[in-house]
């Protein structure tokens, strides 16, 4: 096996190989991401393991420029400066897969479907990822998934039904049919979606449901009047991702309030007024 740098050619086959397996993902049509790596050995002098980690490194260049990745390559940093150049260029140059990630992350077809299994919170270091975090086309496109409102309806819909049916399956009919949709039944502005009760008992808990089809590891956006909620309500607040939604392998992991304590925040917009000059 070789070792070292990889080659152009062993960047470019890997790259186009990632991509041919993106589009797939995008497509929602089903592959066999080891067949994939056993056609990149074919060519490339590397090892599987290898092959694998390429592979989450492609997945951490789009994930630094605000694009879609494959679930199941975790960005892996610490790469290749040219692979980065490689995978920046093509995906620049791709104008179709662009249209393609951008009408799947807007896709008002969603099918209602049921939270999947609980999983922890995934161990994100954002140094690790906070190489570049730019849009180089403009485009950053959880953001804009994070905006589907036909996606956002769902999830929070899969968030009450999944409550009713735990405080049911607990014996708590009563408290079952006091779950309520809150941003549906009083509007947006209270910086949560669903209102439940934490185990069996009659202690309120104030639920935000975040989310996507992709990766649990992808970023998902708040305001800063959710922030604020997360802070006065305390540990009675939840943030409640649902990530892969839709899909055979969906789950979803929980955050307690307050956010600041339980999620690296990172401004990515900030609300400014003139400045004063006060000796004018």
């Amino acid at each position: 096996m070789a070792t070292g740098p990889w080659s152009d050619d062993e960047i470019n086959t890997t790259v186009d190989i990632y991509f041919q397996m993106l589009t797939l993902e995008l497509a929602e049509e089903p592959y066999v991401k080891a067949a994939y790596q056993r056609e990149v050995a074919r060519t490339v002098d590397r090892s599987i393991g290898s092959i694998g980690k390429k592979f989450s490194n492609i997945s951490a260049v789009l994930d630094e420029i605000n694009a879609l990745w494959i679930p199941g390559y975790k960005p892996l940093s610490n790469l290749q400066e040219r692979l980065r150049e490689v995978v920046i260029d093509r995906f620049t140059e791709d104008a179709e897969l662009r249209a393609f990630m951008l009408r799947s992350v807007e896709d008002p077809n969603v099918d209602r479907s049921p939270l999947g299994a609980e999983v922890d919170p995934p161990a994100v270091n954002w140094s690790e990822r906070s190489h570049g975090r730019v849009a180089v086309v403009g485009i950053d496109f959880a953001a804009i998934e994070s905006f589907n409102r036909a996606l956002g309806r769902a999830g929070e819909l899969a968030v009450v039904e999944g409550e009713r049916a735990r405080l049911s399956a607990g014996g708590r009919d009563d408290l079952a049919s006091e779950v309520r949709h809150v941003s549906a039944l009083d509007g947006d502005g209270l910086g949560y979606d669903v209102q439940s009760f934490q185990d069996l008992t009659d202690q309120l808990v104030f639920i935000e449901v975040k989310t996507t089809r992709y990766a649990k590891e992808l970023p998902f956006y708040i305001s800063g009047n959710e922030v604020e909620a997360s802070n006065d309500l305390g540990p009675a607040y939840r943030l409640r991702r649902l990530y892969r939604y839709g899909k055979r392998d969906a789950g979803y992991y929980t955050l307690l309030g307050p956010l600041g304590l339980n999620a690296q925040l990172k401004p990515d917009v900030y609300r400014a007024l003139p400045a004063v000059d006060s000796a004018g």
